[in-house]
């Protein structure tokens, strides 16, 4: 039976060492209509048309390997649409009871623990060191991080997203489309589409109708603000201005130089080579004004601006 991973990124990579530990496929081959490749790993890489053309249905047993929630559950929509089984991927260090039960096209990964009578849905992802107690249900769809924990009889909807480290307390219920952050600790009942956070957690915003995986509203906007901020004359010229006094043995506070005769040789290769950095003219006595790193500073800053027409 061929083992078709439907992402060929990280996950994917990741999937096919689980898939190829396990000795059970003749053949594994990506699904990606995205990648640059034709290959990964020693695998061929197919777009979705592609595959159909060459694999049968009743050849072929799939996985989804991506893991932003909403896309998996419209990658695993379009797999059984046109006709193909979701496989299991399990590695052999996973300890699941005899009596529970795990759904097809469900990944479980190293360390993964699930426990007496649990049940994990079709086209989930356990990841590393995640613990399903006894008599959980993890619902379709969803995803379980790094070393998450879900505790007895607690109940978790479908296409969930479980952050790494995050505690799920026993008896709870998390809603579907919702959205438990890393490191979260929750001890009560979270409705549907909602993300929570902290400890103890609480609602912060909505559910995977966003990216899970996108950068936050609230770091886009200080990296906007940040952009948004002219840079000082150090931040703009501190490389290369630094960059002059390379093999120069001075005092960094003041331009003290230990060598002997500091105020002739090596106060002139100093403005030489500053010179030479910015396209610049230092003569008479503005060379004397190099006294400290700010007034090199701030003299390169004003030979700039006179240059570009008060404009730098």
């Amino acid at each position: 039976m061929i083992l078709a991973l439907f992402g060929a990124g990280a996950i994917g990579r990741e999937f096919r060492m689980i898939a190829e530990e396990s000795g059970e496929w003749s053949g594994i081959v990506f699904i990606d209509d995205h990648a640059k490749t034709k290959e990964l790993a020693g695998c061929p890489v197919y777009s979705f048309q592609d595959f159909r053309a060459q694999f049968r249905p009743d050849g072929v047993r799939f996985v989804i390997a991506i893991g932003e929630p909403k896309f998996r559950l419209e990658a695993f929509e379009r797999m059984t649409r046109a006709g193909y089984t979701g496989g299991r991927l399990v590695h052999s260090s996973a300890q699941i009871s005899p009596d529970a039960e795990v759904g097809e096209g469900t990944a479980v990964c190293q360390g993964v623990f699930v426990g007496s009578r649990a049940k994990v849905g079709r086209n989930c992802y356990l990841s590393l060191n995640a613990c399903v107690g006894h008599d959980a249900v993890v619902g379709d769809h969803t995803r379980l991080g790094v070393n998450a924990f879900v505790g007895g009889h607690t109940v978790i909807g479908e296409n969930a997203f479980i952050g790494a480290g995050a505690l799920l307390k026993d008896r709870i219920q998390i809603g579907s489309f919702s959205v438990v952050a890393l490191g979260a600790a929750v001890f009560g009942d979270v409705p549907d589409s909602v993300t929570v956070i902290g400890n103890p957690a609480r609602i912060s915003g909505e559910g995977v109708q966003n990216d899970v995986f996108a950068p936050s509203k609230a770091l886009e906007s200080s990296e906007k603000k940040e952009e948004a901020q002219p840079k000082s004359i150090a931040e703009r010229y501190w490389d290369v201005f630094s960059a002059c006094f390379e093999g120069i043995d001075f005092n960094p506070v003041a331009f003290r130089y230990h060598d002997i005769g500091w105020d002739s040789v090596a106060h002139m290769a100093l403005i030489s080579r500053l010179e030479e950095a910015f396209s610049v003219s230092i003569r008479g006595r503005e060379a004397m004004r190099l006294k400290s790193y700010n007034d090199g500073l701030v003299l390169i800053k004003s030979k700039l601006e006179q240059a570009d027409g008060g404009n730098g």
